[in-house]
């Protein structure tokens, strides 16, 4: 055993077992670029993969070189960013330019949590600012969304729903599985004044199956979508690492409806290395890129971006 393994599989524990010792594990490998931490957010998840920048490659091949770049970036930071890493020596994780960005973001997304009622410890700049890609893509896109359904796989507090009015749905339809999240996410929406009748409220999951799976109601998109009035315009899923499974359970509505989607990729091994896989093995020509929705976090709300190219400027 070399001496990085051994720190990372035997004296980073141990460190972290000591009074203090997490800070100092967290310092020693601020300093210490080659050295790895014995956990990672990514981790928190499972026990995945740290894919090498050869893997990477091969997992994004046919992508443009940023969305590669960032994808290797979530995958250097997996051993170098503790779960709080941001609070303890930023500087030795976070580039200038996502410092810079998140400085200019923030005073609008504390007004967008005001804005429509939310507290500052509940939803991220992934939805109130950034709005999940929508926000910043070329107007040729956003014509395509006009006038058809929105689906938001993990409603959560209604965040996400809220934003999408903006884009002139003709209903979004919101699939949350967690009895307090409907109860918190219908008051959120009556707090921002949104008609009932503009969105229907699933209380199901999304997956690649039906069925109660570990105490929770599952679906397939496929078995639902035909009796819904339109096509489907998007389908945003952050679903804490089910993502992959949501795919499978969509692949009829995304070969009929062509929607955009926007796809959490970095909850875990699975949605990190199968969601791009996946789509690509389908032939079915999506303009596909990785973005980046919290510049500060040390997940970074990394979420496969994609829609379909004869949508074209």
């Amino acid at each position: 055993m070399d001496i990085l393994s051994a720190y990372a599989k035997v004296l980073s524990p141990f460190l972290r077992s000591l009074p203090l010792g997490r800070r100092f594990d967290m310092a020693l490998i601020a300093f210490h670029a080659d050295l790895q931490f014995a956990d990672s957010s990514y981790s928190d998840f499972g026990n995945n993969r740290i894919f090498s920048d050869a893997e990477v490659e091969e997992i994004f091949s046919g992508l443009d070189r940023e969305s590669i770049d960032l994808a290797k970036k979530f995958m250097h930071r997996q051993y170098r960013c503790p779960p709080n890493g941001f609070m303890v020596h930023p500087k030795y994780f976070y580039e200038p330019s996502e410092k810079e960005e998140f400085r200019k973001l923030y005073p609008e997304y504390r007004r967008a949590l005001r804005k429509y009622h939310f507290s500052r410890v509940q939803p991220g700049p992934e939805s109130l600012y950034y709005h999940h890609g929508l926000r910043f893509s070329p107007d040729f896109l956003k014509k395509n969304l006009a006038g058809k359904l929105f689906a938001d796989v993990g409603g959560w507090l209604g965040d996400s729903a809220t934003v999408f009015f903006g884009y002139s749905p003709e209903k979004i339809i919101i699939f949350e599985p967690n009895e307090e999240n409907r109860r918190i996410l219908i008051r959120n929406l009556k707090k921002n004044s949104i008609p009932q009748e503009l969105y229907k409220l699933e209380p199901f999951a999304l997956s690649d199956q039906s069925g109660e799976f570990g105490g929770m109601e599952c679906r397939k998109l496929d078995d639902l979508s035909s009796g819904y009035s339109s096509p489907f315009g998007v389908l945003k899923a952050d679903i804490e690492g089910a993502g992959l499974h949501f795919l499978n359970g969509a692949r009829e509505t995304i070969f009929r409806d062509r929607p955009l989607l926007s796809l959490s990729i970095y909850h875990n091994e699975e949605e990190f290395a199968g969601i791009y896989r996946t789509l690509k093995s389908w032939n079915i020509d999506y303009h596909c890129e990785i973005k980046q929705f919290s510049p500060y976090t040390l997940h970074g709300e990394y979420s496969l971006f994609a829609y379909p190219a004869e949508w074209g400027a």
